[in-house]
């Protein structure tokens, strides 16, 4: 039997086609298998989390099981990242990361709210000798000598230290795409919009802002501080945002320049029982809050013609 050319053709066409759909086919088999593996995990994540979380025997029986193999399994885990750091230098950052991944839905069952339930306002206490006062996580404000720390008094602490905060904190968030260094935010005109988030979680970097940020007096000798810090450059009509949830739940905020009215909004688990109360930072102005109660929102000064540099940092 003779085939004519279109024939041959249409031949080979559907047996292409037949290919196709093979691969296809497989290709969402593979898919589907990968998808049934990664729900199980989940699963059974989830049921050994549950069980954990509400059978404290249990619990305690798998720490005392486990307990001696964590440190010879970070060791290996360790050994085992050589090759992808070497690969991915970049992934080195992570290092001083204290928490990779942020759980959105944490939320505290039944915490005691007492710290904010009373609060109808912020309070000066400037001067204030009662130390008790400091640590009982009300919010309240107090006046410094501190010398205003602008954004030229940013350019020249850069430039002095320019190496270091080029090698451990050079990175910014800003909503201005052409922005995405330290050096860029300080070197370039800013709009009155602008609004720089300057992130430093490295201490070397962190020494050097505390010689134009010293820690404030309020601040017991004993408590520990966070490497984490950041410092918010605003222009005057900035939109409002929430500032960061820090590592340390004592939150004090040193407004270097410029005016920032602070909105103080109860916690999701304090919503109920708690009020907002606000606050205008002014130049040398420190406020102290506690972030297990307060989810602040910073928010442009009505009459501000100045740009604002905030700085933030926390203790435990």
């Amino acid at each position: 039997m003779k085939l004519s050319e279109e024939e041959i053709d249409n031949i080979f066409t559907e047996c292409f086609n037949e290919l196709r759909r093979n691969e296809c086919n497989d290709f969402t088999h593979v898919l589907i298998k990968i998808f049934k593996s990664i729900c199980y995990i989940i699963f059974i994540s989830f049921v050994i989390y549950t069980i954990l979380y509400h059978h404290q025997p249990t619990l305690s029986l798998v720490m005392r099981n486990v307990q001696g193999f964590i440190y010879p399994g970070l060791k290996i885990l360790r050994l085992l990242s050589v090759p992808i750091i070497s690969a991915y230098p970049s992934l080195s950052e992570l290092y001083d990361e204290s928490c990779l991944v942020q759980n959105p839905y944490f939320i505290v069952p039944d915490m005691d709210c007492y710290p904010c339930e009373n609060v109808y306002s912020v309070i000066d206490l400037t001067g204030f000798t009662n130390i008790s006062l400091y640590q009982s996580g009300i919010p309240y404000i107090i006046k410094t000598d501190l010398e205003p720390v602008n954004i030229s008094t940013l350019q020249d602490l850069y430039i002095k230290y320019k190496s270091t905060f080029d090698q451990d904190a050079k990175r910014i968030y800003s909503r201005n795409q052409s922005l995405r260094t330290i050096e860029d935010s300080l070197t370039n005109e800013l709009h009155e919009t602008e609004h720089i988030l300057w992130r430093i979680n490295r201490m070397t970097p962190a020494r050097i802002l505390r010689t134009v940020f010293p820690k404030p007096y309020t601040i017991s000798q004993w408590s520990g501080q966070s490497p984490e810090r950041y410092i918010i450059i605003d222009g005057e009509n900035s939109e409002p945002y929430y500032i960061p949830d820090m590592e340390c739940s004592y939150v004090y905020t040193i407004q270097g320049s410029g005016r920032r009215t602070i909105l103080l909004r109860p916690s999701k688990e304090c919503l109920g029982l708690c009020r907002t109360v606000s606050v205008v930072l002014n130049p040398s102005e420190v406020l102290f809050y506690n972030w297990w109660y307060w989810r602040p929102i910073s928010v442009p000064f009505a009459s501000s013609k100045e740009k604002s540099v905030t700085y933030i940092g926390s203790y435990c």
